[in-house]
């Protein structure tokens, strides 16, 4: 890892030549790829990516999938779509800005953004970028999955493995400086083509802060199950925080591998409306029917 060479931004696009920057002009596009809500306390915005994977970021995701047709099969979509989300209300009003007109016109914009990170990629040869990641797992929401990759790294070394299976989501935040804490860090060779956009890319509006963090790449995932191959070279460790107990034998390390599986099975829970009249009851002949239609069909 010491002699990992990143693709750094500022070499490649120089933050003082604006022919680089693509200006975002719908709000809630900008909102959802930037800090959104979380620079103004604002209920009526998203929280944005660049400020964590909340409603801004599953919004993103949505028009991004939607924009660069990519599909993942429903019973793999990306975790973000199934997490709980805080107030309601708010993500309501936002959706209700949202109709057909709009969407079109902000996939039209993430098409532009995708280009245009495409063009200048091609413009300077660029094939493939080397960039770096890093798993926090300590204390984190991220610590079961974090482990689950340590366990999995020392079962393929054991057995002499040169790979890994493991699920990503479909935009995935990468770096060029290392900038991210935490235990695990993937060090990892990008096509071209896989590049959402880059932080020099992105045009900051005037009196606001950066629109994405300094450093930052955005990765496209687009496996329909959402599991992608990573090289048991490229994924590092950082075992001060973590302990074996007891070391894991070869015999373990194949009981491991056989009951591992990267392929994640999600369902979709189901919510009563959130109107409930309070007025209307059943009539004596719909709970007859009601009654029939249960026999019936079992239900």
């Amino acid at each position: 890892m010491n002699n990992y060479t990143f693709t750094k931004q500022n070499d490649l696009f120089p933050t003082i030549d604006n022919r680089y920057r693509f200006y975002i002009n719908d709000d809630l596009l900008y909102d959802c790829i930037g800090i959104g809500r979380n620079c103004s306390h604002d209920p009526k915005r998203v929280t944005g990516f660049n400020a964590g994977k909340q409603f801004g970021y599953a919004l993103l995701t949505y028009f991004t999938t939607r924009a660069l047709n990519i599909h993942r099969i429903p019973f793999c979509e990306d975790r973000i779509y199934c997490n709980y989300f805080n107030n309601h209300s708010n993500y309501n009003n936002i959706l209700s800005e949202i109709d057909i007109d709009r969407m079109e016109s902000i996939c039209n914009e993430i098409n532009k953004l995708y280009q245009n990170t495409q063009s200048h990629l091609k413009e300077k040869s660029i094939d493939h970028v080397y960039l770096g990641r890093k798993i926090s797992g300590i204390g984190g929401k991220n610590s079961c999955y974090a482990k689950s990759i340590i366990e999995m790294k020392r079962a393929a070394e054991i057995t002499g493995l040169t790979s890994l299976k493991i699920e990503m989501d479909t935009l995935n935040s990468f770096s060029d400086e290392g900038g991210y804490s935490g235990d695990i860090f993937l060090e990892m060779k990008i096509p071209a083509k896989d590049i959402f956009y880059c932080s020099n890319l992105i045009a900051n509006r005037s009196g606001k802060s950066e629109t994405v963090e300094t450093g930052e790449w955005v990765v496209l995932n687009r496996s329909p199950t959402g599991v992608v191959k990573l090289p048991i070279s490229s994924i590092h460790i950082d075992y001060s925080n973590w302990k074996e107990i007891p070391p894991m034998t070869t015999q373990d390390a194949k009981i491991v591998l056989e009951n591992y599986s990267p392929f994640v099975i999600r369902e979709l829970y189901r919510t009563e409306p959130t109107y409930n009249p309070n007025r209307i009851h059943t009539s004596l002949k719909g709970r007859f029917l009601s009654f029939l239609l249960k026999k019936i069909y079992n239900y």
